[in-house]
Parts: structure tokens; C-alpha cells; sequence
């Protein structure tokens, strides 16, 4: 079968191949940073294809000319171009082309900004009018007040979203005056939704959008937003009912996903006998606990996935038991103990991490960020860990987590330490 046949509207003629679909975005970006990366001729195609169909009037789009197809394909992936492709070709052999490209919602004032058709007193007035009623923004609102008018169109030098753009600027004060607007109202957002309400598009966030958003509201980004609810995997003494859904952790094997925030508000979520919660940073070492060891027979595992996510450590925190954490032996795995300790709202205790298992096998390269990260680790990371940070900054070396499955079976006696602890610091009754 020809590629992508399945899955897109194509209809195999005789001879000839028919159909037309819409290129995905893979990733937002904004569209400065992609002009940026294009070389110069296809940069100056990209700003000429920008201009026809900023000035088209058509609802249906402008026709892509020959020389501008790979920069209206890079500009569609990043969410700049809506692109419709057409099929060409035989039955036997098709391949998809660019055919009509609009502007995508929510990026209409960026492109005329980028182009230099933006009104700068005209947008200055109206990022003024959409923050107004925000006394959390009063500061950002006097800077921008006394901006100086006219062109350039600059994003005021002491605001918080520093270093920006002015659309990067003007996408995290609209989306911080629509949470703060929303939190006053006890209303939970979500990322999309928000995006939607206060930037016009619900996929409008990209990362620099993002980052200066934290920077305004002073928080992280997923503390504050709702995103997809991902599931968490698990193993281990926990059951869920919702009315027909009936879920139990402990003998599903290797494991099981559930919603971990739907979970604690709908049905019944039993975990009365899991004497602790081990969470676990990386999918390889979490399926062989949960394959080869009975750590999950007393002990509820999670799959952190990294850095965890608000499903996981609402969960942790509802669970409210003994909590442990394995993670890769580097800058980011300190980090991470931090973190779900800090997020949780409760204590964390790092197992098989300390610094002299660093020593017997460290070999994974940390650069300048990650040293630099544990530099701070070593003052402000989880106590125990202060050392481990230390060997990190001063080796610039890490151990990966899957470089230590020969310690698992001793996971089930380290836990019970824990356990043990935990009781005897329990009041007598």
C-alpha cells in the first residue's frame, strides 16, 4: 500500500491518485525563531509567502507557488500556516504537495508584527486595555505605560517576561491577566483553555510563551495549568471502582494506568494496605521492579516519568504514606527528589542514591547546565543528596538508573527500613 494511504482522505483512481489533508503541527513555535533558522533565500520566501497570506482576503487560502513549498511545510509544522496538501501521482506511487496555506488562528498580530504592519501604538493600546483589570499586573501595566510611542515596537526593558519578544510579551500578559482573572473566581484552568480565552488559539503556547509566563505569575507552569490528564502507571496495593471500572493494582501485570485525578474524585480508591509509595524515574527500572520483585506486594510503584507531573504528586499526597524515590544519579535525578518532596507536600526518602554508588560506576557526561544545577543541589537539594551533588559537580559525571538493576533485589529490605522508621516516630497511643 502506498504511504499514508490509511490513514488520509486519498481516493486511488485508475491512473491517477486524488486527495487532499492538512499538514499536522508536530511543534508551536513562534514565527521569528523559525524565519531565524532558515537560510537566507528561503527566509526571504518565508516573508514573502507570510505577506500573500496576511494580505489574501480569501477564506480559503492562497495558492502555494512552486519555490515556497518546503518554507510553507517548516511554517505549517510550527503552527504559523494552516496547510492544505494535495496527492500527486499514480495509484502505485503518490507523494503529498503543498497546495493552499492560510494563517493559522491566533498568529494574525505576531505575522504584522514581523513584518512591520503592526500599529505599535495600536497593539501597545490594546495589551494596555487587556491587562487593565489586573492589579496583579499593576507593574507591568506602568511599564508599558510609559513606553515611548511609535515604532519600534519593544517589549518594556524592566518587565518580568524579560528577554522577550513583543509577541512573546504580549501572549504571557493577556494569559496572566486571564488566570488571574480566573483564580479570583475559583475557576481551574486548563492550558488549552486558557490559551483559548486570552490568546485566541488553544494551541498558541510555545515555549518561550510559556517560560515568560512563569516569569509573570512568578509560579511554574504546570502547577498552575491543567494539562491533559495523563495517566500514571502503577503496581501495588491499590484498588479503583467507578461504577462499572473496577481496577486492581496488585495483581495486573506488569503494571496498569489509571487517571490518578479522576481516580481520587470518582469512585472508590482503596489503598489501605500499601504500607508506602515508591516512585521510580524511569520506565526500564519500574517494569523490573514491578516484573522481578515483590517490593509491589506492600509497596504502591509509580513510574515518574521524569520529572512527575500534577496527577502523580496529587496522588502521592493523597496516599499521604511513607514515600521514597529512585532516580538516575545525576544533577536532574537530585532534582527530581526535590521536587515531588516539594510538591507533594510530603517527606521523600532517595533510596540507592547515595554517593558511593556514584563512585563505583559514573560515566554519563553532565554539561555545563547540569553541573551548574548541581552546584546549587549541593546547598539547596534534598539532604541527603547534598554529597552525591557534589561528586556530580566536581567529576561532571552521572550514573543512569538502569546501570543499577543489581540492586534491586534488596529494594524489598531498604523499603522496610523506611517502613520501620516510619512507625517508630508514629506518637505511642
Amino acid at each position: 500500500m502506498p504511504p499514508d494511504a490509511s490513514k488520509s482522505s486519498v481516493r486511488l483512481g485508475r491512473k491517477l491518485v486524488h486527495g487532499r489533508r492538512v499538514q499536522p503541527v508536530t511543534a508551536v513555535e513562534e514565527a521569528q525563531a523559525v524565519l531565524t533558522r532558515l537560510p537566507g533565500d528561503s527566509a526571504r520566501s518565508a516573508r514573502s509567502l507570510l505577506r500573500r497570506v496576511l494580505d489574501s482576503k480569501s477564506t480559503l487560502g492562497i495558492l502555494v507557488r512552486p519555490h515556497e513549498e518546503s518554507v510553507s511545510q517548516a511554517l505549517a509544522a510550527c503552527g504559523v500556516l494552516g496547510l492544505e496538501e494535495k496527492a500527486e501521482g499514480d495509484a502505485a506511487v503518490y507523494h503529498w504537495r503543498p497546495h493552499r496555506a492560510t494563517l493559522a488562528d491566533g498568529r494574525h498580530d505576531e505575522i504584522r508584527n514581523l513584518l512591520g504592519r503592526l500599529d505599535p501604538d495600536e497593539a501597545r493600546a490594546g495589551l494596555l486595555h487587556a491587562i487593565a483589570a489586573t492589579p496583579e499586573l499593576g507593574r507591568e501595566r506602568e511599564l508599558l505605560s510609559h513606553a515611548q510611542q511609535g515604532p519600534p515596537l519593544r517589549v518594556p526593558e524592566q518587565s518580568a517576561t524579560q528577554p522577550a519578544t513583543w509577541s512573546v510579551y504580549n501572549a504571557a500578559l493577556r494569559a496572566a491577566a486571564g488566570w488571574y482573572h480566573a483564580q479570583r473566581n475559583g475557576q481551574p484552568l486548563s492550558a488549552r483553555e486558557l490559551a483559548a480565552t486570552s490568546l485566541g488559539w488553544s494551541k498558541a503556547w510555545t515555549d518561550p510563551r510559556k517560560r515568560a509566563f512563569e516569569r509573570v505569575i512568578d509560579m511554574e507552569f504546570d502547577e498552575v495549568l491543567e494539562t491533559m490528564e495523563p495517566e500514571v502507571r502503577l503496581r501495588g496495593p491499590l484498588r479503583w471502582i467507578a461504577g462499572s471500572t473496577a481496577v486492581d493494582a496488585r495483581i495486573t501485570h506488569p503494571w496498569v494506568s489509571i487517571p490518578a485525578r479522576s481516580a481520587q474524585q470518582y469512585g472508590t480508591l482503596d489503598y489501605s494496605q500499601a504500607q508506602g509509595v515508591l516512585v521510580i524515574e524511569n520506565l526500564d527500572t519500574f517494569e523490573a521492579i514491578c516484573r522481578h520483585s515483590t517490593v509491589p506486594e506492600t509497596w504502591l510503584c509509580l513510574w515518574g516519568h521524569g520529572y512527575v507531573n500534577n496527577s502523580l504528586t496529587s496522588l502521592v499526597h493523597a496516599i499521604d504514606r511513607t514515600t521514597a524515590c529512585w532516580a538516575d544519579l545525576d544533577a536532574h535525578g537530585i532534582n527530581i527528589v526535590r521536587d515531588l518532596q516539594r510538591r507533594s507536600g510530603r517527606p521523600v526518602s532517595p533510596v540507592f542514591m547515595e554517593a558511593t554508588f556514584h563512585d563505583e560506576f559514573a560515566f554519563l557526561e553532565q554539561d555545563d547546565d547540569q553541573v551548574s544545577l548541581a552546584l546549587g543541589l549541593v546547598t539547596t537539594g534534598h539532604p541527603d543528596l547534598r554529597a552525591l551533588a557534589a561528586r556530580i559537580a566536581a567529576t561532571r559525571l552521572g550514573r543512569e538508573q538502569e546501570t543499577m538493576h543489581h540492586l534491586i533485589p534488596n529494594l524489598p529490605t531498604r523499603l522496610l527500613v523506611l517502613t520501620r522508621q516510619a512507625a517508630e516516630s508514629q506518637p505511642a497511643d
